[in-house]
C-alpha cells in the first residue's frame, strides 16, 4: 500500500482528494470515482482482516472487532495523519499501530482493566492532536 501511495498516480490523486477535493475537481479529476474506489479497497481489506481474525479466534461473531476503531484512530494520529484529512503516510500509520499495540500489551501485562485502557488511549489521541496543532501553527508561522 505504501508503494501505491508513493509511486503511482492513483495514490497521489487519493492523497490530493483528501487534502483539497475542490482543487482536484477543478483540475478535471473525478473525485467521486476516487473516493468510491477508496471505500471499495477499504472494505475489501477489512473483509480480509475479518477472515484472519475469525480464523485466529475460531469464531465468527458480529462483535469481534468491537472497540477496534479507537485503536485505528489512535494509530493513525500517532503516526502523524491529520484528522482533517490530506496528510499522512502508510508507514507512519503502521508505526503508530505498533506503538498502540505495545502500550496495550504493557497495560495488559500490568493488569490494567479495560475501561482505564480506553481512557489512556483517548488521552494519547488528545495529546497527539494537540501536538499536531502546535506543530502546524509553528510551521505556518515560518
Amino acid at each position: 500500500i505504501a508503494l501505491v501511495q508513493k509511486y503511482t498516480s492513483y495514490g497521489r490523486i487519493v492523497i490530493a482528494c483528501g487534502s483539497n477535493s475542490t482543487a482536484v475537481q477543478l483540475a478535471g479529476i473525478n473525485v467521486k470515482k476516487y473516493v468510491c474506489s477508496c471505500y471499495v479497497v477499504s472494505g475489501f481489506l477489512a473483509s480480509i482482516a475479518g477472515m484472519f481474525i475469525a480464523s485466529r479466534t475460531q469464531t465468527a461473531s458480529s462483535t469481534l472487532g468491537k472497540g477496534g476503531e479507537l485503536d485505528a484512530i489512535a494509530a493513525c494520529v500517532i503516526g502523524g495523519a491529520s484528522l482533517a484529512g490530506g496528510k499522512g503516510n502508510v508507514v507512519k500509520a503502521v508505526i503508530g499501530a505498533l506503538i498502540i499495540a505495545l502500550i496495550s500489551n504493557i497495560m495488559n501485562l500490568k493488569g490494567v482493566p479495560a475501561y482505564p485502557q480506553e481512557i489512556v488511549k483517548g488521552c494519547i489521541i488528545i495529546a497527539a492532536v494537540l501536538l499536531q496543532i502546535a506543530t502546524d501553527r509553528s510551521e505556518s508561522a515560518v
